[in-house]
């Protein structure tokens, strides 16, 4: 999406993503640990960003956490303002490095965007919005009065998520090239 304007296909399929941020989580939430192991919140993000371009990703990545927790209680404040900044960080990133990616690695003139430029801007996302998870933690805890042994609990939720991102990194690139072919289809047909 970078330099063009929103369409109303791009705002309507934010709304979308933004609406199964909210809602992907509760069903993943009635599996014990199935909110950590999966990262349920995430997939919307990555999926808004690699499709719908930076803006989208930033959007979707922002208001899940935000609408979720006033919806529905999850995640908490002090998990919340982390994530705001993770998971805006993957929209974000994403968005970004997928159509760099791809100008980088495939031939001038080509259409479709390759598995190779998504695969690399999801697993350039993911280690950047772990990195800004990371210092917004260490960073918050002591401003908001959270003892260490929180901080270590929040930190060792991290480890939880690798299960998560590398399901991630197996589905969604395939998800990816299956939405955007099928999008390509509905468009050629009148």
């Amino acid at each position: 999406m970078s330099g063009r304007r929103m369409t109303t296909g791009m705002i309507t399929g934010t709304a979308l993503l933004l609406a199964l941020g909210v809602v992907l989580p509760i069903v993943f939430h009635m599996i014990p640990l199935g909110g950590r192991i999966f990262s349920p919140m995430h997939i919307p993000t990555f999926l808004a960003g690699l499709l719908l371009g930076p803006v989208s990703g930033l959007i979707v990545g922002i208001g899940s956490p935000v609408l979720s927790g006033l919806l529905t209680g999850r995640p908490t404040f002090f998990y919340m303002i982390p994530m705001l900044f993770e998971l805006g960080t993957y929209g974000l990133i994403a968005g970004l490095l997928r159509p760099w990616f791809a100008r980088m690695m495939q031939p001038v003139g080509t259409k479709e965007i390759g598995y190779a430029p998504t695969l690399l801007a999801l697993i350039g996302a993911m280690i950047i919005g772990r990195a800004v998870w990371f210092v917004v933690v260490v960073w918050l805890a002591p401003l908001l009065g959270i003892n260490a042994r929180t901080t270590a609990l929040a930190l060792g939720a991290l480890g939880a998520g690798w299960i998560g991102m590398a399901i991630h990194i197996a589905l969604l690139p395939a998800l990816v090239r299956v939405i955007e072919r099928s999008r390509r289809g509905a468009n050629n047909v009148v």
